[in-house]
């Protein structure tokens, strides 16, 4: 148990918040730069189907199937984002479960590790605090 809460500790304090800026601006722009890649590529293939569609279909009926297919895809990706923010909400509530446990395990442990090792025990509440702390920082 004491292994566990060291690594935690020592994950929590190894994490420099300037690395993780810095590669969350770089992903920030290179995102925008794909989304706008990626419009251009959709907005182009959807102009050369509705000119190919409008030889076979005419106008109108290049329009009505562009419209349609376009429909599909969103309700498909709609129904896919449902599916899976039902599937967050379920793993974030078994975490959120997990660490209230870990923590009343832990809570629980720190009476018997004060009675058989001071020191230790002291160091971890120290530690522990110092976890909290810092976590009830960023959150500001």
């Amino acid at each position: 148990m004491m292994d566990r809460l060291i690594s935690l500790v020592a994950a929590a304090m190894a994490v420099d918040g300037r690395i993780v800026a810095r590669s969350a601006r770089r992903n920030a722009i290179v995102a925008v730069v794909l989304f706008f890649l990626f419009l251009a590529a959709f907005v182009s293939g959807v102009a050369a189907l509705a000119i190919y569609l409008a030889e076979k279909f005419g106008p109108l009926g290049a329009a009505l199937t562009i419209a349609i297919a376009s429909l599909a895809l969103a309700l498909f990706v709609l129904a896919y984002a449902i599916m899976m923010n039902r599937m967050e909400r379920r793993r974030f509530r078994a975490a959120k479960y997990a660490t209230e446990d870990m923590l009343q395990s832990l809570a629980g442990l720190v009476p018997t590790m004060i009675n058989q090792k001071p020191i230790t025990g002291m160091a971890s509440i120290a530690a522990l605090a110092f976890v909290l702390m810092r976590a009830y920082q960023k959150k500001k």
